[in-house]
């Protein structure tokens, strides 16, 4: 469907009148990483399951722009445009930050609870803090440096070695999935943007307003971001929650989709009997 000047791929299941659940999948991916999650939670929620701009199946900004705020913004205009509000939302990594933001500029009115998985809410310490994005821009306008990524990336061996180094271990279909992403040069580009554009020094200066409680999941075996930065946060922020997945690693919610279904569904039942939160955090 088209929302907010994008042409969107987006997947929907459960049940009509049920608790509205929002997944948010994180850099490199798309909506297709929750599929294991999908047939547990169908039986709970009416979820809805986006592709992030430039990403999967949804197009990207005309002016390679891809902001967090940016990102959020078009996430609500998808909303405003299907009718539709959460009462929980679920990011993985970057999608975290997404689902933070969404709810920082007052766009998750009826949110009762949002789980960051493994969540990537942090910005990149010292000078790569500064490096890579200028590098990911670069890199984004290059004209061939996405049809290479595309033509050695998704080999077998390179494929098996880059999803090694997230510490998780996928099966077959999952390996399939960012196989066949990383052979579209567009969602290469698409995830360059992002990075690109990635600041997050805002919204750490801004999470003391966050209302709805954040459980910060955060798998053990995670190689790419370290647990103890949830961990960390959760200690820190009113209203946070650390929640550790022993043995998982940074693609925690394709690895074990249960432990995730089920995180959810106590985030859901935790709080049932909580008001709705007023939506007066906009910046």
């Amino acid at each position: 469907m088209q929302a907010g000047g994008l042409r969107w791929r987006l997947q929907r299941a459960g049940t009509t009148g049920a608790p509205g659940l929002l997944l948010l999948h994180g850099t490199g991916s798309s909506g297709q990483s929750w599929a294991g999650c999908l047939p547990g939670l169908a039986a709970q929620f009416d979820v809805l399951v986006p592709d992030l701009p430039g990403h999967g199946g949804t197009s990207a900004f005309a002016d390679r722009e891809a902001s967090l705020a940016r990102m959020a913004q078009v996430v609500a205009a998808l909303l405003t445009a299907l009718g539709w509000q959460p009462q929980l939302v679920a990011g993985h990594s970057a999608g975290a930050a997404v689902m933070v933001q969404l709810a920082l500029d007052g766009h998750l009115p009826t949110a009762r609870g949002l789980l960051a998985i493994n969540g990537a809410l942090q910005p990149l310490p010292g000078l790569m803090g500064l490096v890579a994005p200028a590098v990911a821009k670069l890199a984004s306008r290059s004209a061939w440096l996405p049809t290479w990524v595309t033509r050695h990336a998704s080999q077998p061996r390179a494929l098996r070695n880059l999803i090694a180094s997230t510490g998780s271990r996928l099966d077959d279909a999952g390996v399939q999935h960012y196989g066949e992403l990383l052979k579209q040069p567009d969602h290469v580009r698409g995830v360059l943007d992002m990075l690109a554009n990635w600041q997050l020094d805002d919204l750490q200066a801004r999470l003391p307003e966050l209302r709805p409680p954040l459980w910060l999941a955060a798998g053990l075996a995670d190689r790419t971001i370290a647990p103890v930065q949830s961990l960390e946060l959760a200690r820190r922020l009113p209203g946070a929650s650390f929640h550790p997945l022993p043995g998982l690693g940074h693609l925690a919610h394709e690895e074990a989709p249960e432990a995730v279904n089920a995180l959810l569904i106590r985030l859901l039942r935790s709080n049932s009997s909580r008001a709705v939160p007023d939506s007066d955090c906009r910046a």
